[in-house]
């Protein structure tokens, strides 16, 4: 009761609050202050929360967290987001946000003072696959935002004794629109050749070159998986995460286990058993 309230200080939880995972949020509404905001580049915050001191947010990898925001009625509006801080850090977490203009709940968070109380929670489904995978290869697929559960994933698979080969096929409007690029470098880097990040930037299929620019161009497509990706087998995964045309064209819907009939990876021979949406 009140003793346990005091004690969690920032954490403001609910009556009775029961737990999906190692997750310090519960799966009904618990609130954190906003403590930090920081931005990122030309449209993206990095947003800090607070947690009680020396406590981890011990989120199990892979797996996000739900934000309640509200929409310029006051109507509620839940969204996903997966923290870009590790299970190292104590004390807080981080999420990276883009704001869109006609975005509901980013322009609501850009709009909060510091100190602000945020509601949170972390429910079962949420939970996606976990590390360790088990796994020879894995191919992650990312658009936008839809970097950070693989970010997650990548700070744990880019340790010395992980074995896995990992390929990153992360889509782009513009080189500037890029997240995370220089943690996914150093990642890269510490994989001593596990991990290859493979940049694809346009804002249409068939983009002209862009001066400066050494990586791929135009969108994430059925050539560039297939230039890529690792085989299908049955030791190895697909990882999927962005807006949900990307979910369209390559693998069903999001909220559909399934792997859709005529979605780019069925044609390539991946199985529903491969693909995790995330």
């Amino acid at each position: 009761g009140a003793a346990r309230a005091a004690a969690e200080g920032p954490l403001k939880l609910p009556a009775n609050p029961e737990y999906a995972s190692s997750c310090i949020l519960p799966n009904d509404w618990a609130e954190v202050p906003l403590v930090g905001k920081k931005a990122y580049n030309h449209d993206s915050t990095l947003y800090t929360f607070g947690l009680p001191e020396g406590k981890s947010l011990s989120l199990p990898v892979c797996a996000c967290v739900l934000m309640r925001g509200f929409d310029a009625k006051g109507e509620v509006a839940v969204r996903p987001y997966t923290p870009t801080s590790s299970n190292e850090v104590l004390g807080s977490f981080d999420l990276l946000v883009k704001v869109y203009e006609q975005g509901v709940v980013s322009k609501w968070l850009d709009g909060l003072e510091i100190g602000a109380p945020v509601g949170f929670k972390h429910i079962p489904f949420n939970i996606k696959a976990q590390y360790p995978f088990g796994l020879r290869a894995i191919t992650m697929l990312a658009g936008g935002t839809g970097i950070t559960p693989m970010y997650q994933a990548l700070q744990l698979l880019a340790k010395a004794d992980d074995k896995t080969e990992v390929t990153l096929l992360y889509g782009n409007k513009s080189p500037e629109d890029i997240l995370l690029k220089d943690e996914l470098a150093a990642l890269e880097a510490q994989s001593e050749g596990r991990i290859k990040v493979v940049h694809v930037v346009g804002t249409s299929p068939d983009q002209a070159p862009i001066e400066g620019w050494e990586g791929e161009l135009g969108w994430v497509d059925k050539a560039k998986v297939e230039k890529y990706a690792a085989k299908p087998a049955a030791d190895v995964a697909f990882f999927v995460c962005g807006l949900p045309v990307m979910y369209d064209v390559f693998c069903g819907p999001r909220d559909e286990e399934e792997l859709k009939e005529g979605t780019v990876l069925h044609q390539l021979g991946y199985t529903t058993d491969m693909v995790h949406k995330f």
